[in-house]
């Protein structure tokens, strides 16, 4: 067996023993952090929904009282929101609303499939206000 199979093959008995596997990136476990640039309260990201594949959640900090813009275009889309404390909205947000506390903030967007497009690119446009 080639050192590269014998690595595979211990990689796969490991995440066969301990069950563990890593999360995608932009998946829950491992959501997009989203960085704004200094002096802006706004960005624009881009995504890809394809089916099957656990995409796209986004994280951000905020205070207590901002408030939040988000707005999609493209894909046929749900919004959700995961606040601090756990506990969520969605799918289906206000275009502006503010957030009730101070912490980390998930903001997932996901294919809507009671729509035709649901998969696709998308642009997120998201605003985080005082």
């Amino acid at each position: 067996m080639s050192p590269r199979h014998l690595a595979a093959a211990l990689m796969l008995g490991t995440l066969m023993v301990t069950g563990v596997a890593e999360a995608a990136t932009g998946s829950g476990g491992d959501p997009i952090v989203v960085h704004m640039r200094r002096g802006t309260d706004r960005i624009r990201l881009r995504g890809v929904l394809k089916e099957s594949v656990d995409c796209c959640t986004y994280k951000f900090d905020a205070r207590k009282g901002q408030h939040l813009t988000a707005g999609v275009s493209g894909a046929a889309t749900r919004l959700t929101i995961t606040y601090p404390n756990g506990d969520g909205d969605g799918p289906g947000l206000p275009g502006n609303m503010e957030l009730p506390e101070t912490g980390t903030y998930l903001l997932s967007v996901s294919p809507n499939l009671m729509a035709d497009g649901a998969y696709g690119r998308f642009t997120l446009y998201l605003a985080i206000t005082k």
